[in-house]
């Protein structure tokens, strides 16, 4: 179990290891409801079922079953419907329907669905599921009529006592990643006889409705559900929103997908070479509470806020975004989703949305519903995976590469679930129940702050021990002499005595600190050797760190000079 930081009010309640052994271990976590979970990982054939309990005033996080039948790792999980369906897609170009509520696991495996590995699918109709031992409602009604107009009464005694999947359906989209098309797939219920009772036979069939065209490769996707919307974003750093019509008077046909509007904030006049624009490429995207606004994370690590009418003009290009969030994260955003859900006295009068990237941070925002387009969204958590290890030498970095909120039952709360791309971890993520109101609160600006005045802490040490603070002198060592040296244990002394450190053990790992990210020393006896408190190893300030706090003087010289004149 391993402890995550935070400079703003985290709790992490839990962590677990899963998908171990491998690297980029868990790539993709879906949120079923009623505190379950699935993971998967791209180097692993397995999906893994969670829940969250809570258990003595903590969430703890228990296993539930596995999902097999995939040959090859797995890329993307979506979730169907609520009752428990789900698909998965895996790197073979193969994509199976689930489902994680009843006897039969697994319902169907649909083949060579693209030239190249599936890398992100979105559901926009979620469809019909009947199962015989689901509770009446509209759905089953109708199926069961249905199926007894076509195939008589005796139809519907016999699919209940064979517990026959009655309806199945659903459309969704896929993309690859790497070309410029988006598939749209629509699903039907195939009917079951006695030869296709065995369980390896599909329950439904997939049929290509449509592609989608975009000018460069799509490398997002993600839909409004039963809202016939589609945003999908390009490596060029565009969006384009697509809307669906269906046809009146032919209600059996396919629904025709047409592209609405398209968001970029580069205008045509201005030039940029293909390197720096593939550095704006969509990463993410993600539709807001009430499907009025999305979300675009890119792959330098901004985030962009865009209202889906624009100006109300169909076919429009839309080149201002309502919000930017500029330099969000150091390195590409890979996930943004709704939530946690954030209350202002006593009512939802937030839109929040939550982002992570490969820097290894989740960041946590809510925009005010009555000011947006007028104010900045305020960042109410910040989490860095990697925080504790960012002083390690030779830590290799800790990303995020997925990321849910799971409504918990009979909680008002939300949970973030993390998922870690090289260390195989699952994180909750328990943000505070409120946004902390005014922008000297900002979670990300304390951040930056606090990150920013250690650095200037451990700045502040090295010079005074460069300065005259540990003694630095010619020193003999097995007939040899080495000039301008100080003694490991004389640095190790001054940090502790100096109150910098509380014991020996760890003004070691402090030097070491200041020694790999400030350069301001290096071993003279041994080449590459860290800081040791013995007498036998020697050490010298480096030339960088004294030529660098030289012109830091004067840079601060000159600028005290302007401020006075």
């Amino acid at each position: 179990s391993s402890s995550i930081d935070s400079i703003d009010s985290l709790v992490s309640s839990s962590s677990l290891d899963t998908h171990t052994n491998r690297a980029d271990a868990v790539t993709s976590i879906l949120a079923l409801g009623e505190g379950k979970f699935l993971t998967a990982s791209n180097h692993d054939r397995v999906i893994k079922m969670w829940r969250v309990e809570e258990k003595d005033n903590s969430e703890t996080i228990t296993f539930i079953r596995d999902f097999v039948g995939h040959n090859t790792g797995i890329t993307c999980l979506a979730k169907v419907c609520a009752k428990g369906r789900f698909l998965s897609a895996s790197k073979d170009r193969v994509i199976k329907l689930w489902d994680s509520d009843s006897e039969r696991f697994l319902l169907a495996t649909f083949d060579n669905m693209d030239r190249r590995k599936i890398s992100s699918i979105a559901i926009t109709e979620s469809g019909d599921y009947v199962r015989p031992t689901d509770q009446v409602d509209m759905a089953m009604a109708t199926a069961m009529t249905m199926k007894a107009l076509k195939e008589g009464s005796g139809s519907v005694q016999k699919a209940a006592r064979e517990r026959q999947i009655i309806a199945c359906s659903c459309e969704f989209a896929s993309i690859s990643g790497s070309h410029k098309e988006v598939k749209l797939w629509s699903m039907k219920h195939v009917d079951q006889n006695e030869q296709t009772l065995m369980e390896e036979e599909n329950v439904a069939e997939v049929k290509l409705e449509q592609d989608l065209k975009h000018d460069n490769v799509v490398e997002s996707i993600t839909a409004a559900c039963g809202k016939g919307m589609i945003l999908t974003g390009d490596r060029m750093g565009t969006v384009r929103l697509w809307r669906s019509t269906k046809n009146v008077f032919l209600p059996g046909t396919a629904r025709i997908w047409s592209c609405a509007r398209t968001f970029t904030w580069r205008r045509k006049s201005e030039l940029y070479s293909v390197d720096e624009c593939m550095q704006f490429a969509i990463t993410s995207l993600c539709f807001l509470q009430g499907n009025a606004m999305f979300v675009s994370g890119s792959k330098i690590g901004n985030l962009r806020v865009w209202s889906v009418d624009g100006s109300k003009t169909n076919g429009e290009t839309v080149n201002k975004e309502l919000i930017c969030i500029t330099g969000a994260h150091n390195m590409a955003v890979t996930t943004i989703r709704q939530g946690p859900r954030v209350e202002e006295n006593g009512s939802n009068a937030n839109l929040s949305f939550s982002s992570a990237a490969d820097d290894g941070k989740v960041l946590s925002f809510a925009i005010p519903v009555a000011k947006i387009g007028s104010c900045n969204p305020s960042c109410f958590n910040v989490v860095n995976h990697g925080i504790a290890n960012r002083y390690l030498a030779d830590s290799d970095p800790i990303g995020v590469s997925s990321l849910e909120c799971l409504s918990m039952p009979g909680s008002a709360n939300d949970i973030l679930l993390s998922g870690c791309a090289n260390n195989g971890s699952i994180n909750l993520l328990m943000p505070p129940d409120s946004p902390r109101k005014g922008t000297q609160n900002d979670a990300l600006l304390l951040y930056r702050q606090a990150i920013e005045q250690e650095s200037l802490t451990l700045y502040a040490i090295a010079e005074k021990m460069s300065k005259g603070g540990v003694e630095s002198r010619n020193r003999k060592l097995q007939m040899r002499t080495y000039k301008n040296v100080f003694l490991g244990k004389d640095a190790v002394s001054y940090l502790v005595e100096n109150g910098y450190a509380a014991s020996r053990n760890d003004a070691i790992a402090l030097g070491r600190v200041l020694a790999t990210h400030l350069s301001l020393f290096e071993c003279a006896t041994k080449r590459g050797k860290l800081l040791e408190d013995d007498t036998k190893s020697f050490y010298r300030w480096t030339d960088d760190f004294l030529n660098g706090s030289k012109k830091e003087k004067l840079r601060k010289l000159k600028t005290d000079s302007d401020i006075s004149m």
